[in-house]
């Protein structure tokens, strides 16, 4: 069940990623098999993953119907929806000519470009689909795990979920340079949404062994009782509404919950927006070849496939959920601030921040995503997720756009860009999630909220 369900997931971060490593490509003249994009276009097109989650309120959406409809009927769609805005993406680079401009009604405060390419807007939306159904499918993926292992090694199968996760992404961003290179630009996004494909026949099979009510198979904690069959039966009087009402006040009302909340869109803000410019980043300040620096990025999410599962066994025994977060976000922050200091410019030295982020990488999610599950009632583990995942969703559209008008602002006449201040937003970034990290720390000390102590639970 979890191979499939993770599966299923490990294709959507193949296409999340897939064209990262292909920014230096498409910013090339035609002449040469590029676009011509702008970095401004490109950040524009990265940030587009999450603009349908933000202003039509996606996540909130994709939350109720989780909770509401159920794994099966939610899984579905969520994975159709990847595989329908991968290929609406693949047909904008295929189809649709990059010398063809649109005025935009709307530039948000100018990180948008005022005039731009039909095949960058079309593309665009394409890929904020994607982001709706893929950030839903992680919603459903991450509740279907809860439900199996909740009182087991639940931070273990959550790593080896992200794992696989890392696994797409590690596979996007070291072969997508050689599939372009041989057959063309739009090629990789043909094989991604293939891929996509075989993960919603993935979560097909799932569901004929998904059990027909939305019940966990073990209670877990005790203060996470399940609705009894007679209340289910009575929804119509209300009570089953008060219930849930209650759970979401205790939601709302649950400060540890808003901090690994913001926790989550600040360390993802300084990561997740890296890896798309980190190619680019390659290129420049270190005069590496594109396939080559797509190795070497590569080597960020190869290293947490292993370290993932890792850190989680640890938390599942140990405990310690909140010093691995606080660590993998000061960790990360001294990654950016080597790569931001223009004095630096070894290849052997990005080699090694890459293989470093890679551990951060592993630390904060192996522990912050089994830590939700600690905060809140299971009934509402849906809603809570899909809040997160819009909070984060705000950092991830906007950080690619503020960061490609930045390299726009910092590129030569002659294509060169300098990465020292792309570079150091990063870091304050990171900084910030540090700090918060901390904060979380020490609300858990005060409130003991359960994030050091283990996820086994031992005999009665």
């Amino acid at each position: 069940m979890l191979i499939i369900v993770a599966f299923a997931m490990m294709m959507g971060y193949v296409f999340w990623d897939i064209v990262s490593p292909l920014s230096t490509t498409l910013k090339a003249p035609l002449s040469e098999g590029g676009m011509e994009w702008t970095a401004s276009e490109y950040g524009f097109y990265a940030g587009s993953y999450s603009i349908f989650n933000i202003f039509l309120l996606m996540l909130f959406l994709g939350g109720i119907i989780l909770d509401k409809c159920g794994i099966r009927f939610t899984g579905l769609l969520a994975t159709g929806m990847m595989m329908g805005g991968a290929a609406v993406n693949w047909f904008a680079l295929q189809y649709v000519a990059p010398t063809i401009y649109v005025e935009m009604p709307v530039t948000l405060f100018g990180l948008i470009p005022e005039y731009l390419k039909t095949q960058v807007l079309v593309s665009a939306l394409g890929f904020g689909m994607f982001g709706v159904g893929c950030d839903i499918t992680g919603i459903t993926v991450s509740k279907v795990v809860t439900k199996w292992f909740t009182g087991h090694e639940l931070a273990s199968a959550m790593g080896i979920q992200v794992a696989m996760a890392r696994l797409g992404t590690a596979s996007a961003i070291s072969l997508s340079p050689v599939i372009a290179q041989t057959y063309g630009l739009p090629a990789p996004l043909l094989v991604g949404a293939l891929l996509l494909l075989a993960g919603f026949v993935m979560f097909g099979v799932y569901t004929m062994m998904e059990e027909p009510h939305p019940n966990p198979p073990h209670r877990g904690r005790e203060e996470q009782p399940t609705p009894s069959p007679s209340l289910k039966g009575r929804e119509e009087d209300g009570e089953l509404s008060t219930l849930l009402q209650s759970y979401m006040t205790k939601l709302l009302r649950n400060s540890g919950f808003w901090i690994i909340a913001i926790l989550c869109v600040l360390f993802y803000s300084s990561l997740r927006p890296f890896l798309k410019f980190a190619t680019d980043l390659l290129v420049n300040k270190y005069g590496i070849d594109v396939v080559t620096a797509g190795w070497i990025v590569s080597l960020l999410p190869y290293g947490t496939i292993v370290l993932t599962p890792l850190f989680g066994s640890i938390y599942d025994r140990i405990g310690r959920g909140a010093t691995l977060m606080l660590i993998g976000c000061a960790l990360v922050l001294f990654c950016h601030v080597v790569l931001a200091l223009p004095i630096i410019n070894t290849t052997w030295v990005a080699t090694l921040m890459m293989v470093l982020l890679g551990v951060a990488f592993s630390l904060v999610p192996s522990a912050m995503w089994p830590s939700v599950p600690k905060l809140v009632p299971l009934q509402v583990l849906g809603t809570s997720y899909s809040i997160i995942y819009y909070i984060q969703n705000i950092g991830l559209m906007l950080m690619p756009m503020f960061v490609g008008n930045i390299i726009d602002q910092n590129t030569a006449a002659d294509g060169h860009v300098d990465f020292t201040a792309p570079m150091s937003v990063f870091a304050v970034f990171a900084l910030a999630a540090t700090l918060v990290a901390a904060l979380l720390l020490y609300m858990d000390k005060r409130h003991n909220y359960g994030l050091e102590k283990a996820n086994i639970k031992g005999p009665k």
